[in-house]
C-alpha cells in the first residue's frame, strides 16, 4: 500500500513538474520542449511535450481547440536533421505567423482565415 501511494505521488509531482512550463494559453516555448536543456530539441521531446500539454489541458477540461492543425515536427525540422535549434524553431514560429497575418491561415484550419483577415473584419 506504501509502494502505492509512492508511486502516485511520484507520477503526480512529475507531471506538476513538466507542466509547470506550459503557458495556460499560446505557443510552448522552445525551452519547454527542450527537456534535457541541451539546446537541441529531437522529435522525441517535442512529441512528449505536446503530448504532455494536450493532457495537462484535457485534465483542466480545456481541451486544444485546432490540435489536428498543429505543426509536427517535421514541418519544422527544415534540414530534416532530425533537430531543431532555437533558429530554426524561432524561424518556423515567425513564418507561421507572417502566413496567418497575410490572410493565408493554419493548413486545414479556419477555412483559410488567417489573424489578419479575421482582425480586419471586427
Amino acid at each position: 500500500m506504501k509502494i502505492l501511494k509512492l508511486a502516485t505521488l511520484s507520477v503526480a509531482v512529475c507531471t506538476f513538474l513538466a507542466a509547470q512550463n506550459f503557458p495556460n494559453r499560446g505557443p510552448i516555448p522552445f525551452n519547454s520542449f527542450d527537456i534535457n536543456g541541451d539546446n537541441i530539441v529531437t522529435s522525441k521531446e517535442f512529441y512528449k511535450v505536446r503530448n504532455d500539454r494536450m493532457t495537462q489541458k484535457a485534465q483542466q477540461n480545456m481541451p486544444m481547440r485546432n490540435a489536428g492543425n498543429a505543426p509536427s515536427f517535421e514541418d519544422m525540422d527544415k534540414n530534416g536533421d532530425g533537430k531543431l535549434t532555437k533558429e530554426e524553431f524561432d524561424k518556423f514560429r515567425s513564418e507561421r505567423m507572417q502566413q496567418m497575418q497575410r490572410g493565408k491561415g493554419m493548413p486545414g484550419g479556419n477555412n483559410g482565415q488567417g489573424m489578419g483577415r479575421m482582425m480586419n473584419n471586427k
